[in-house]
């Protein structure tokens, strides 16, 4: 147990970064993210890139030593990662509704 305690900054890092994936998927499913007119399909690219950003700075915040804050940021940008990512990458292979 002679860990040393969590550098504050990459905290507040991994704080703010579960915040952006979450968000996004609200701000998506709301009609409030549209970045292109066209396809609503790069929305969706763009929501998983977010997604899956700020769930590596989640992993790297947990392995650094920001274990609490650092496991929150990266299920909170996972689960919205795996839901929107199988769903691009559905409709990106041909699915249909």
């Amino acid at each position: 147990m002679s860990e040393a305690p969590p550098d504050r900054r990459l905290s507040l890092l991994s704080g703010i970064g579960s915040i952006p994936g979450p968000v996004g998927a609200v701000l998506y499913e709301t009609g409030h993210l549209r970045v292109s007119p066209g396809d609503p399909i790069h929305d969706i690219w763009l929501l998983v890139a977010v997604a899956g950003v700020g769930a590596g700075v989640g992993a790297v915040a947990f392995f650094r030593g920001a274990k609490i804050s650092g496991l929150v940021c990266f299920l909170s940008n996972a689960v919205v990662f795996g839901l929107y990512g199988f769903i691009a990458a559905f409709f990106a292979s041909g699915g249909s509704r």
